[in-house]
C-alpha cells in the first residue's frame, strides 16, 4: 500500500513535525553521514518558516480585527447619522426639496430579488485568507459556496449579511490553490433570484 507524503500540509502539523525533525536530526546527524552546518541549516529554516507563519497568523488576526472595528464603527456611526437624519424630517421646516439637497432622500428602489444577482469582488488575497465584497442591494444578505483546488462541485461554505465575507481556510495542499466561488441573495432566511457569475482567485501558498 502506497504511503501519504511525511510532510503534513497544515502549517501547524508542519510546525511541530519540524520541530521534531530538526532535535532528532542533531541526535542522529554523524550517523547518517551529515555534518554539523547541515544540522545548523536545518535548524534556521526551521526558524525561517515558523516565523513566517506566526508571521502570516498575526496579518490574519490583525485583519479580522480591523474588518470587526470598521463594521462596528460604521454600525455606530450610520446610527448616529440616521438618528439625525429622523430628527431633520421631523421638524416642521423640513421639505423634500431640502432632504435632496442634504441626500437624505432615497432613489426610487426598482430591484426584483427574484431576477437579480449578487456581484463578487476579491479585494484581498493572502495565504490562507481571501476576502470577498460584495453588493448587498436590499437583500438580508447573501450564501455563498465554494469550490477549492480539484473537488468536483460547488458546496455550501457561509451566509454572510455585511460586505465583506473573509474565507481564511487554509489550503488543501502545499502551494497555490485555485478557489471559485459563487452566491445568491438572502430573502430572510431564503435564498432567491440568479446565482452570481463565478469569481475565480488563486490563493497564495
Amino acid at each position: 500500500m502506497a504511503k501519504q507524503d511525511f510532510v503534513p500540509r497544515q502549517d501547524p502539523d508542519f510546525v511541530t513535525w519540524f520541530q521534531n525533525f530538526k532535535t532528532q536530526l542533531a541526535a542522529v546527524a554523524a550517523t547518517v553521514g551529515l555534518l554539523p552546518a547541515d544540522v545548523t541549516a536545518s535548524d534556521n529554516d526551521f526558524t525561517l518558516i515558523d516565523g513566517k507563519i506566526n508571521a502570516l497568523a498575526a496579518a490574519k488576526a490583525a485583519q479580522q480585527s480591523a474588518a470587526a472595528d470598521k463594521i462596528a464603527t460604521r454600525t455606530l456611526v450610520e446610527s448616529r447619522l440616521r438618528a439625525l437624519v429622523r430628527r431633520v424630517k421631523a421638524h416642521g421646516g423640513y421639505t423634500i426639496a431640502l432632504g435632496e439637497q442634504l441626500g437624505v432622500v432615497g432613489p426610487e428602489d426598482t430591484t426584483d430579488l427574484n431576477t437579480a444577482k449578487p456581484t463578487l469582488k476579491a479585494t484581498s488575497v493572502l495565504a490562507g485568507a481571501v476576502t470577498i465584497g460584495f453588493n448587498k442591494s436590499i437583500s438580508s444578505g447573501i450564501k455563498i459556496w465554494s469550490k477549492r483546488g480539484a473537488e468536483p462541485a460547488f458546496t455550501f461554505l457561509a451566509t454572510d449579511t455585511t460586505s465583506p465575507y473573509v474565507d481564511n481556510r487554509a489550503n488543501l495542499a502545499a502551494g497555490p490553490e485555485l478557489r471559485q466561488y459563487q452566491a445568491q441573495y438572502l430573502d430572510g432566511d431564503e435564498a432567491v433570484g440568479l446565482v452570481s457569475d463565478t469569481l475565480s482567485v488563486t490563493v497564495p501558498g
